[in-house]
Parts: C-alpha cells; sequence; structure tokens
C-alpha cells in the first residue's frame, strides 16, 4: 500500500500538503484513497517531523474539525524580552502553571488582571472561572512555541520546587520583580505600628529563587535581608520581608514609570492608602 502510493504521491507534493498545508494525515489519506498508517509510512521514510498531538489538535480546531473553536495568541510572547514578556513572566513562574501536555495557565483571583494579560498576548482565549476554587479566574492557553520559549527560560512542567531565578536583562529587571510580586507577594499593615504601618514580603517553594531575589534586590537599592525558612501543609516555603521604609523603597523599584499598566490595581492601592497614612500622623 506505501508502495502504490509513493508511485501516485511524489515527496515534495508529500511535504507541500503536510508541512505547508498542514493537512492531517487523514486528510492526506482520504485524498489518495490509502490508510492513515500509510501516509504516515511514508512522512516518516522522508524524515517529516511529526506535529505533536497540540499542534494537530490546533490545526484541526483552524479548520473546525474539532467543537472548540481555534484561539489567536502571539506565539512568539516568549521569544523577545520587553517590559510586558518580563511581568507576564514574572507572573508565570510565580503563579502559572506549565502541564506535562503543553498546557499552560494562570490562576488569580483579580480578573481584570488577567484580562490585562490577555490583551497584551494578542489572546483571543477566554477567561474562565475555576472549577476548584470560588472567586479563581483561569486563563488557559497552549502552543509548542511558547512553552518551548518558557522551557527555555527555565520554566519547565512541576517547577514550584526548583524554579531558578532567570536570566533577565537589566532594562526589564523592574517590570519582572513586579510580576514576581503580583503573583507571589504580599502588602500589609501592621497594626502596632500606626505611623509607619506598611510591610511588604516575598514567598517561594524554591530557596534558589528567593536567595537569587533578594540579591537582586539589594542590586537594586534594598537593604540586605534575611530568608525565613516556614513549614506548611504543603512544604517549605521561603519568605523575605521588608519594613515600611524598605517598602517604599520597593514601591519606586516596582512602580516608577510604568507605560503599560501591568499591575495589580488591589496590591497598588494598598500601599497608597499605607503611605497616605503615614502622611497624616505627620
Amino acid at each position: 500500500m506505501a508502495r502504490d502510493l509513493r508511485l501516485r504521491l511524489n515527496r515534495e507534493e508529500l511535504r507541500r500538503l503536510y508541512l505547508i498545508e498542514k493537512r492531517s494525515l487523514e486528510d492526506i489519506a482520504r485524498l489518495y484513497g490509502v490508510s492513515r498508517v500509510a501516509v504516515w509510512k511514508y512522512c516518516k521514510a522522508e524524515r517529516l517531523t511529526r506535529r505533536s498531538r497540540s499542534e494537530a489538535r490546533l490545526e484541526a480546531q483552524k479548520k473546525g474539525k474539532v467543537p472548540q473553536g481555534y484561539f489567536d495568541i502571539n506565539e512568539d510572547f516568549f521569544s523577545k524580552w520587553s517590559p510586558e514578556m518580563a511581568y507576564v513572566l514574572g507572573l508565570i513562574i510565580t503563579d502559572g502553571c506549565v502541564a506535562k501536555t503543553g498546557n499552560i495557565s494562570l490562576n488569580m483571583n483579580e480578573k481584570e488582571l488577567l484580562e490585562k494579560v490577555k490583551r497584551i498576548m494578542g489572546s483571543q482565549h477566554k477567561i474562565i472561572p475555576s472549577n476548584h476554587q470560588e472567586g479563581l479566574y483561569c486563563f488557559h492557553f497552549s502552543r509548542v512555541r511558547l512553552v518551548e520559549d518558557l522551557a527555555g527560560l527555565g520554566i519547565l512542567p512541576r517547577k514550584s520546587l526548583s524554579v531558578k531565578f532567570p536570566t533577565v536583562p537589566d532594562a526589564f529587571m523592574k517590570d519582572f520583580i513586579r510580576g514576581v510580586f503580583d503573583g507571589d507577594g504580599s502588602v500589609y499593615f501592621e497594626k502596632r505600628s500606626m505611623r509607619y504601618p506598611v510591610r511588604t514580603s516575598f514567598v517561594s517553594s524554591s530557596l534558589e529563587f528567593i536567595e537569587k531575589l533578594e540579591v537582586t534586590l539589594q542590586q537594586l537599592g534594598l537593604p540586605k535581608r534575611a530568608i525565613y525558612k516556614q513549614k506548611t501543609k504543603n512544604g517549605m516555603h521561603y519568605k523575605v520581608r521588608y519594613s515600611h521604609e524598605n517598602s517604599k523603597k520597593l514601591f519606586k523599584v516596582m512602580y516608577y514609570d510604568i507605560k503599560n499598566g501591568l499591575f495589580m490595581e488591589r496590591k497598588y492601592k494598598k500601599f497608597l492608602d499605607g503611605f497616605q497614612q503615614e502622611r497624616s500622623c505627620v
């Protein structure tokens, strides 16, 4: 059967159908009246790289062969550094997940922030409520190129315990740190200090990540801080904390001269409320 197919379908035509037109094996088999296996054996003999399941499903979605619609997204988003890319990278490292299947997800309580991320990624995917936690929203997407680029930046499946601090260009470090803060950072009030109430912290399950983050923040003007260990039901967490005055320095690092509006409104407003309380006590 495969030999008969070669007589009717030359290699150039096979390449055009499979690689350029992105026809499925099933489509080509139907076109030439042979089995899907015969087409695949021919592709294998010609050393054509087989599409992954996610790629094949994506092409099927584009052609309307499966119920789920095809959603556009900028597949090159993580290929080149920009303030927007650095911020979203920080979010994904802290609040995101890359599954072994190639699916990527961001899960947050702030639907408005996910909508901003969706827009700057050029995505048509829907932001949907979580089935597992009330008030949580999910932004799911999947592209081989995005997964590969994230892997090149050190973000792999089951990353939470082993993720490393990526090599971020200096020009985009503040955006990256703001993304990390919006994912796994906290700003809160110390009730015992009425005049200087603001406290901030970063937390991570990866000691290597939090250590490099703390050193990076020193390089940006914050003082050296101890890293605290905290045992939780899910394992060990590592935390670095800052006082009111140092939280002001962190605020300037993260929010000075933002032009793209990518930040969590709730945390930003809490900073301002705390600093306003300091002024009102003078």
